[in-house]
């Protein structure tokens, strides 16, 4: 649709137009047959949606191009969806539909337009042959990478200007500014060139549990499978089988859970016997069980949002042949409740038919030793904990991944604990088919580089952690829980010498504090089923990272959603947690946020990139009890002392 000037200059009215600013504005309504009015409008959603509604934005020539890639980006998902369903005609495609198909890229077409574009040696890089750029790509070389061309007709040119966003992100104004804090009356740690290494030891591999990453099976299974170990030999550990998994499996994961906090609540309040909440009882009892949301038409779990009316309790086999009892819990003053949790409820059952709860007990907590009573007791150490992904949407030039690298060279941390997703299947460039290179090719050309530059920056002490995630197109392992990156798929992707991995989740010591780590979206996973009334922890988001704590187990949530179906039942030991953690890190698309609760200091670091713009990541301390107590946080007994007392968090903003 032609548009005439005049006509756009009169639809944004005050909103001036430049010259460059209203051609380019005369572009987008012709490639996409719209009119003034609706460019307006979709101008006006920009501003409120991109630019928090701010009255003093202008449409500048780079807000109209941003404006133009959303615009773009919508289209071509309509297209999608129109292909997908079969709906589609010639007679509905538009005209930049039609000439995209009349487009066809050979190899001498291509050079041919890129040389009119560049010169001199990015001329000749062009004319490197296909097999030498190819190797230079999967050894990281980033000489090759800067010189390749992108030859698919959607892919942003190497040789082309930063992107709208990029060129914002550049100018941001809010670089390093501290989003929340935690115990910020802590005098700074003093940064030592000469610190010993962190000690970090993986509990996975202390626990007594010698298959924790191999597969769960059943007494029947394995004399099936023919496992008859002898008298006092060790059975070797195996393989992971990810997408082996029995039916009756996952059942008999939820019936060990259960039976596990019974036993460990009556031994916790003295009860002589657990009640079956199934059967009427005209006394006060108290059952353990697990919350369940029933649909009421259909019968079906999980098929409806959680609410107070849709509460079922299911019993454990032993304790209840496993049944199920609706649960009333109109006459409870507090609770915080989600599927798949498991409870200790006291109530009574008068006919036999529902279960009136008068209280939850609160669930028995896992030991957790103060300062004085770890063998090695507690070392001062500095951590960066960051989360993926790392690179703004529209582009995959990891800016805010470079200016992560940079802090963290000037703080010199002895940790530095990098979570997926590094390459993020969610990426608008790769979701949409814009970009040609290969995953693996992504990760060896834009992170490796990052990678050995934050190793040669960083002390030799300094400990440097990959930790993979569930959105990672680069890793085998879709699933969770995750092993830790082979030291094989490390080296194909480039990874320098120096920098380890860890498992998803992982759980280790660092200089005798535990911490463990679900680099899974848990929290968004729990805020859309949780109900609560009146709940002891009233901050919502720490409330339901203590979930985890409370439950003993990295992901309670069950059934999990449709986008996180692989939940692994048989690794479930995996999940569980060893022992009481001192940091509990859960990466979040939700807020960020830092707190301590009952001596465990809760966090999430947030994204590092959000979308068009950068993120947070978390700098943490852990000081020396002599600091604590010039403060006048301890009462200079360890024995009353924990470590959350001596952690002080920053989540600064990229």
């Amino acid at each position: 649709m032609s548009i005439n000037a005049l006509d756009l200059l009169k639809t944004f009215g005050s909103a001036k137009l430049e010259s460059d600013a209203l051609a380019e504005c005369q572009s987008i309504c012709q490639t996409f047959d719209m009119s003034a009015s609706e460019l307006f409008i979709r101008w006006q959603a920009f501003v409120i949606n991109q630019c928090g509604g701010s009255s003093g934005v202008l449409p500048t020539r780079d807000r109209i191009l941003e404006l133009r890639s959303i615009v773009n980006q919508e289209h071509e998902r309509r297209a999608l969806q129109r292909g997908s369903a079969g709906t589609a005609t010639s007679s509905q495609k538009t005209k930049l539909t039609r000439n995209r198909e009349r487009m066809h890229y050979d190899k001498s077409s291509v050079e041919g337009l890129l040389q009119g574009m560049v010169s001199g040696s990015q001329r000749d890089a062009i004319k490197t042959p296909q097999s030498t750029k190819r190797v230079g790509l999967l050894k990281g070389n980033a000489s090759a990478v800067r010189s390749r061309a992108m030859f698919s007709p959607k892919s942003p040119s190497v040789f082309a200007e930063p992107s709208p966003s990029a060129q914002r992100y550049s100018k941001r104004a809010n670089i390093g500014r501290t989003e929340d804090s935690l115990h910020s009356e802590l005098p700074p740690l003093a940064q030592q060139a000469d610190a010993a290494p962190a000690v970090v030891s993986d509990l996975y591999q202390r626990a007594a549990d010698a298959d924790a990453m191999s597969s769960e099976e059943s007494e029947d299974e394995a004399a099936a499978d023919g496992a008859g170990d002898k008298p006092g030999q060790r059975r070797a550990p195996k393989r992971m089988r990810y997408m082996f998994e029995k039916m009756g499996t996952r059942t008999e994961t939820i019936n060990k859970r259960i039976e596990r906090m019974a036993i460990d609540t009556k031994a916790e309040y003295g009860i002589e016997a657990l009640a079956n909440p199934t059967y009427p009882h005209q006394d006060s009892v108290t059952a353990v069980g697990r919350i369940v949301n029933v649909n009421l038409n259909e019968g079906e779990s999980g098929s409806t949002p959680i609410t107070s009316d849709t509460l079922f309790l299911e019993t454990s086999r032993r304790l209840g042949n496993g049944r199920r009892i609706p649960l009333d819990v109109r006459a409870t003053p507090s609770f915080s409740l989600f599927p798949g949790q498991i409870v200790a409820v006291e109530g009574k059952n008068l006919k036999g038919s529902e279960f009136s709860a008068s209280q939850f007990r609160q669930l028995p907590r896992l030991q957790h030793a103060s300062v004085g009573e770890r063998e090695h007791g507690v070392q001062p150490f500095s951590a960066v904990v960051a989360s993926g992904p790392y690179t703004l949407s529209d582009n995959f030039e990891y800016e805010p991944l470079a200016d992560l690298v940079d802090h963290a060279i000037a703080v010199a941390p002895g940790v530095v604990l990098l979570l997926g997703p590094f390459v993020s299947e969610t990426h608008p460039m790769l979701k949409d088919g814009s970009m040609d290179l290969q995953p693996s090719e992504i990760f060896a050309a834009k992170i490796s580089p990052h990678l050995g530059r934050l190793r040669e920056g960083l002390p030799a002490s300094s400990r440097i952690y990959l930790v993979p995630s569930t959105d990672e197109l680069c890793y085998p392992y879709t699933c969770y829980p995750q092993p830790a990156f082979g030291p094989d798929l490390l080296g194909q992707l480039g990874v320098p010498e120096g920098v380890e991995s860890l498992s998803n989740p992982a759980q280790v010591s660092v200089n005798g504090v535990v911490v463990a780590v679900a680099n899974i979206d848990v929290l968004f996973h729990l805020v859309k089923e949780e109900v609560s009334r009146l709940p002891a922890l009233s901050d919502r988001l720490p409330r339901l990272a203590w979930h985890l704590i409370e439950q003993r187990h990295l992901y309670p949530l069950s059934p999990p959603p449709m986008e996180c179906a692989g939940i692994l039942a048989s690794q479930d030991a995996k999940l569980r947690l060893q022992t009481m953690p001192d940091i509990l890190i859960t990466p979040s698309q939700l807020k960020h946020f830092v707190r301590a609760h009952e001596n465990v200091v809760l966090l999430n670091p947030g994204y590092s990139s959000m979308r068009l713009s950068g993120g947070t990541f978390a700098k943490l301390s852990v000081h020396p009890q002599s600091a604590a107590e010039t403060t006048g946080a301890l009462l200079g007994d360890p024995a009353k002392t924990f470590p959350a007392d001596l952690i002080s968090a920053e989540i600064i903003r990229i």
